[in-house]
C-alpha cells in the first residue's frame, strides 16, 4: 500500500516537473522568437523589408511534412510520403543561410545563443518522459542510466547529431553546430573560402547517405552538421548573393518540373528496389525548386491562415508532434483502448497528431500573446 502510494506521488511530482518545464521551453522559444532585438531581423524579411509570405507558406508544409516523416501512414503509401516530405529540413537549414546572408558575428552569434537555448530545454522537455516512464514501470537505475548516458553518447552527440532518445532533435543540434562553425568562418572572413566547397559537401553528403541506406545501416551514421547541414546552409546563403541572381530569376516552369523530377527521384527506392539508393540525390533539385520558387514575389500571399503557421508555429510543432503522440498513444491506451493494429489508429494517427500538434502550438501562441500585451500595459 506505501509503496503504492509512493510510485503515485513519484508520478504526480514528474508530472507537475514535465509541466514547469513544458512552461519553460515554451516562455524560451516565444522569447527566442519575439525578442525586440532579433525580431526583424530573424523573420522572413528580404532587404526592402517586405514580409516573404511564400516562404512562410513553404514553411509550413515543411513542418507537417517532419509531422509525416516520424508518425508515418501505414505500408508503401506511407514510406512514399516519408521520403516525400524529406525536403523539410533542408528547406529550414536553406532558410537560415538565406538569411545569414550579410550578417555580422554579433548577429551571428546571437542566433547561436537562441539555438542552444531552445536545443537545452528541448533536450530536457523529451527527456522528462522518458525518465517517468521508467519510473512507473520499475525500471528507473544505473542501468537504465547507462542505456542513455555512456562513452558513445557525447560521440553520438558531437559527431552524429544524435540523442537516443528522441531522434527528432538533430536538427537542432546540427543548426547549434552549423552555426558555430559560420560564426568563426564569418569572424575570419571565409565565407567566399566555404561557398567553394559547397559542391564538395553535397558530393560527400550524396556518397555517405547512399552508403548507408543501401546497406541499411543505423540512422546516425549518415547524420552530421558537415554533410546534412551545412551544404544545404550554404545553399541558401549562396542564393542570396549577386553571384545567384540567374537561378534566382529561373522560370517558375523550370523550378516546378525541378522539383516534381527531384521528388520522383526521392521516393523511388519506396517504389524500386534498386542496387543502389539513390533517392538523396533528387532532394537537391527538390529543395532548391521549392525554394527559390518563394523568392518570385515574395510579398504575394497565397494562404493567410497556412503563413501563419509557417511563420507562427513551425518551431513549436517541431519541438511538440512526438510528444503529442506519445500522449495520444497513452490516452488510446488507457481511455479508448483502441487497438493498435487497427486500421483505423494506423491511417488517422498521423492526422491526429498533426491537428493535435497544430492546436497546442496556437494555444502556446496565443497564450503567449496575452502575456505579452499585459506586460506591456
Amino acid at each position: 500500500m506505501k509503496a503504492d502510494i509512493g510510485r503515485r506521488n513519484t508520478r504526480i511530482l514528474l508530472y507537475g516537473l514535465y509541466a514547469k518545464t513544458i512552461a519553460k521551453v515554451w516562455r524560451v522559444m516565444y522569447n527566442a522568437e519575439n525578442d525586440s532585438s532579433e525580431f526583424t531581423e530573424d523573420r522572413p524579411v528580404d532587404n526592402t523589408g517586405t514580409i516573404n509570405n511564400k516562404l512562410n507558406f513553404l514553411k509550413c508544409f515543411a513542418c507537417i511534412g517532419v509531422v509525416f516523416i516520424h508518425i508515418t501512414f501505414p505500408g508503401s503509401f506511407g514510406e512514399i510520403v516519408r521520403l516525400g516530405a524529406d525536403y523539410a529540413v533542408p528547406v529550414f537549414f536553406m532558410i537560415a543561410g538565406y538569411y545569414a546572408w550579410g550578417k555580422d558575428t554579433v548577429v551571428i552569434k546571437r542566433r547561436l545563443i537562441k539555438m542552444l537555448k531552445i536545443l537545452a530545454y528541448a533536450y530536457i522537455l523529451h527527456f522528462i518522459p522518458q525518465i517517468t516512464a521508467a519510473v512507473t514501470s520499475h525500471e528507473f537505475g544505473m542501468a537504465w542510466l547507462g542505456r542513455y548516458f555512456n562513452w558513445k553518447t557525447p560521440i553520438k552527440f558531437i559527431f552524429f547529431c544524435t540523442v537516443d532518445f528522441s531522434s527528432p532533435l538533430w536538427y537542432l543540434i546540427a543548426m547549434s553546430e552549423t552555426y558555430i562553425a559560420w560564426y568563426y568562418l564569418v569572424k575570419k572572413h571565409k565565407e567566399q573560402f566555404a561557398l567553394k566547397l559547397l559542391p564538395l559537401l553535397f558530393v560527400m553528403q550524396i556518397l555517405l547517405t547512399s552508403f548507408c541506406e543501401t546497406l541499411q545501416l543505423e540512422w546516425f551514421l549518415k547524420i552530421n552538421f558537415i554533410t546534412k547541414a551545412m551544404p544545404w546552409f550554404l545553399l541558401g546563403y549562396f542564393m542570396h548573393t549577386d553571384k545567384a541572381e540567374r537561378l534566382r530569376n529561373m522560370d517558375s516552369r523550370k523550378l516546378v518540373l525541378l522539383s516534381v523530377v527531384g521528388c520522383a527521384i526521392a521516393v523511388t527506392p519506396a517504389v524500386v528496389s534498386l542496387p543502389v539508393n539513390f533517392g538523396v540525390v533528387g532532394y537537391i533539385p527538390y529543395a532548391f525548386g521549392l525554394f527559390t520558387l518563394t523568392l518570385k514575389n515574395p510579398g504575394e500571399s497565397v494562404c493567410g491562415i497556412m503563413e501563419f503557421i509557417g511563420e507562427k508555429l513551425s518551431l513549436n510543432i517541431y519541438i511538440f508532434h512526438t510528444l503529442i503522440y506519445k500522449v495520444l498513444v497513452l490516452i488510446r491506451r488507457g481511455v479508448f483502448g483502441i487497438n493498435t493494429e487497427s486500421a483505423l489508429w494506423a491511417w488517422g494517427c498521423p492526422i491526429l497528431v498533426l491537428v493535435c500538434t497544430i492546436f497546442v502550438s496556437w494555444l502556446l501562441y496565443i497564450i503567449s500573446g496575452s502575456i505579452k500585451r499585459k506586460n506591456m500595459a
